[in-house]
């Protein structure tokens, strides 16, 4: 080996840890206004704020999460068991969710890196020349992506957790199928199948990854040999399998959709491909909601959709093929590979109320963008006069690349930062986006700021909505400012228009009970739990309804419910106390103290300790406990810290 070529060996082993180091910093200072992000009401709550089955590893919540769908949206389990270790360690603080999600994204940009290196050598040695400064080039491409404006969506989203958790399995499985293609030896193919099942146990998008193995198989040796096709018949099962399994899950938890037409769809997959090619390019324009148009209306752009997305798939393949047949791999390789990655979400089964979104371009846009770029090395190999032009064009793109997605980061600061980017987005089309007046609407209702809240439900009212949560929203809100039979009015709209919504029914039976109408409040509590008997809402209300009515027994048996829900609610601990107290239990003791250590400013905690030492005769604790309540601001009764006062002289 000659001095020189050792020097240059030295230089590329040093390359291949200082470009990931710097990749991952450059990463990090992008996403890194995240860690000061909040939870939003966009799936958060669902996955995590108000998910029972993460706050314990209790053996029924591992078994839950690991045997079921357990947020009816899709199976995977390793996406809420991740969601489990966060709350164990950090509770319901967002850093540790927001700082896991931008981790995992980066050991993802060091993987992708890796695997393009691979990619590239292999193409070397099947014909494609000698990448010169391949390093760089991967670091080019890896940055691309890393910082591209829209994979946000994906990482500064706790709920989509799922895109990057599913993205490093698949990128680790591509990387060992790379190693397999090199030595051929099974345990590497072994462990392709293991990433593969894993990144499906993540979110079920990974189905598809057998395609993408099909695809690199094309690029590096033109058509598959019988073998590799032998070698995806393990991987084709499993796709089937999972496949079947999401579509009835998806259909079972009404997100497959039939209200538009055949040709409809066409118009909407060909609209999704050309919006998709285009915003990994020119990640501009981007919100975190793309509405469907409403029937009858559907934009001009839809009916040329197909057109355009012919050519802008046709074309460079017509190129390419013109210009020679490694040309013509490089690009058919990336079109397949976004093809594969895009079809399950192109709307061809219509899925959710998105038309499109910025996170399914995660692991689709690597063939979107790997040609261009590779194509693009090419012409600045050849053509010495366009070197630093092209060398100036891409570190432009790249620090604006960073710019915007810094810039995005902040939209998905809180739930008011997200809705209002997607009304200013789409407010000359408000229908379309109801959702997004209802859930901003929420999120002043939860922050007490009534007015806000009103005109957010009622703009959506007023827009003719159809949505019952809309209804049932309002409903909540008017109750709020005791107009309990207006609110009742709202409950029955909403119910007519959705008759096994089990929150609508709870909201309906504290209602009732507001109105004194407790044999109807019962009677809609029950109902509420013959629909969602694992609500958490519902068992806590259910056992202050029972506190209230003197039902001691039936209080503490709901109560002790809602515990074993959530084991660190100190609220559950005192109302269990309380009804343990009124009913003359021992137990009382050991739950109010209980609850006071978990939540040592709750006030009453403290007074209904202090009234619990005064029953048992204990006159200097029910002293401390009575002024500890009146030091925290409690309303204790002169006369009885008199009466104690009296008893401890």
């Amino acid at each position: 080996m000659s001095k020189e070529h050792s020097i240059d060996s030295q230089k590329a082993n040093k390359l291949l840890w200082q470009l990931p180091l710097c990749i991952a910093v450059i990463t990090f200072l992008c996403y890194s206004y995240s860690l000061h992000n909040q939870f939003t009401n966009w799936d958060d709550e669902r996955f995590i704020t108000d998910n029972n089955f993460i706050r314990s590893f209790s053996s029924d919540n591992v078994k839950a999460m690991l045997l079921h769908d357990v947020t009816n949206d899709y199976y995977n389990p390793i996406t809420i068991l991740s969601y489990a270790i966060n709350y164990h360690f950090a509770g319901l603080s967002p850093f540790q969710y927001y700082l896991t999600n931008i981790i995992l994204h980066i050991i993802n940009c060091v993987l992708l890196f890796f695997f393009v290196l691979l990619l590239l050598k292999a193409m070397e040695k099947n014909g494609f020349g000698n990448f010169k400064y391949k390093e760089w080039l991967a670091a080019f491409f890896t940055l691309t992506f890393a910082i591209n404006p829209v994979h946000v969506e994906s990482v500064s989203w706790i709920a989509e957790r799922k895109d990057v958790l599913y993205g490093l399995f698949y990128f680790a499985g591509l990387i060992f199928y790379m190693r397999y293609l090199e030595q051929k030896k099974i345990k590497l193919l072994i462990a392709v199948i293991l990433c593969f099942v894993l990144s499906l146990l993540s979110k079920p998008m990974a189905v598809v990854f057998p395609g993408s193995l099909l695809a690199i198989d094309f690029l590096l040796s033109g058509k598959p040999s019988r073998r590799q096709w032998i070698d995806k018949i393990p991987f084709i099962l499993i796709s089937l399998i999972a496949g079947l399994m999401t579509i009835h899950n998806q259909t079972q938890a009404g997100a497959i959709h039939n209200d538009t037409g055949f040709f409809e769809r066409i118009l909407i997959a060909s609209y999704g491909c050309f919006m998709y090619i285009t915003k990994s390019f020119f990640p501009v324009g981007l919100c975190s909601f793309y509405p469907y148009p409403e029937t009858g209306s559907m934009p001009a752009i839809f009916y040329f959709a197909p057109l355009i997305a012919l050519l802008i798939l046709s074309v460079p393949l017509y190129f390419a093929w013109r210009s020679g047949k490694n040309n013509f791999r490089i690009v058919a390789f990336g079109v397949a590979f976004f093809l594969v990655n895009f079809v399950f979400v192109s709307q061809l089964l219509p899925s959710g109320p998105n038309i499109m979104a910025d996170r399914y371009t995660y692991i689709s846009s690597f063939g979107v963008l790997f040609p261009a770029i590779i194509l693009g090395y090419y012409l600045l190999m050849k053509n010495n006069k366009l070197k630093s032009l092209l060398l100036g064009i891409a570190g432009v793109y790249i620090i604006a690349l960073g710019i915007l997605c810094y810039n995005r980061t902040l939209v998905w600061h809180s739930t008011e930062t997200l809705w209002t980017d997607v009304i200013k987005k789409y407010g000359q089309r408000p229908r379309e986006i109801i959702q997004a007046y209802n859930n901003l609407g929420s999120y002043y209702f939860k922050r007490d700021e009534y007015d806000k809240s009103y005109e957010n439900y009622k703009t959506a009212i007023d827009l003719g909505t159809t949505d019952p949560k809309v209804i049932r929203n309002m409903g909540c809100l008017v109750a709020t400012k005791k107009d309990f039979n207006g609110a009742l009015d709202y409950f029955n709209k909403a119910l007519d228009l959705d008759k096994d919504d089990p929150l609508t029914y709870l909201d309906r039976a504290i209602n009732y009970e507001a109105l004194g109408k407790y044999d109807l409040a019962i009677a809609d509590y029950y109902h509420s739990r013959s629909i969602d008997p694992n609500s958490e809402k519902l068992v806590s209300n259910m056992g202050y309804f029972y506190l209230n009515m003197h039902q001691f027994d039936s209080a503490k048996k709901y109560y002790t419910l809602a515990i074993n829900m959530d084991p660190g609610n100190a609220e559950y601990y005192h109302y269990r106390g309380a009804a343990e107290y009124d009913a003359g239990e021992p137990g009382a003791l050991d739950d109010l103290t209980h609850a006071l250590n978990l939540d040592p400013n709750n006030a009453e905690c403290m007074f209904y300790l202090s009234i619990y030492y005064n029953k048992a005769g204990d006159y200097n604790n029910a002293m401390k406990y009575a002024v500890m309540a009146k030091n925290a601001n409690y309303s204790v009764p002169d006369d009885y810290l008199s009466f104690l006062q009296s008893k401890l002289k």
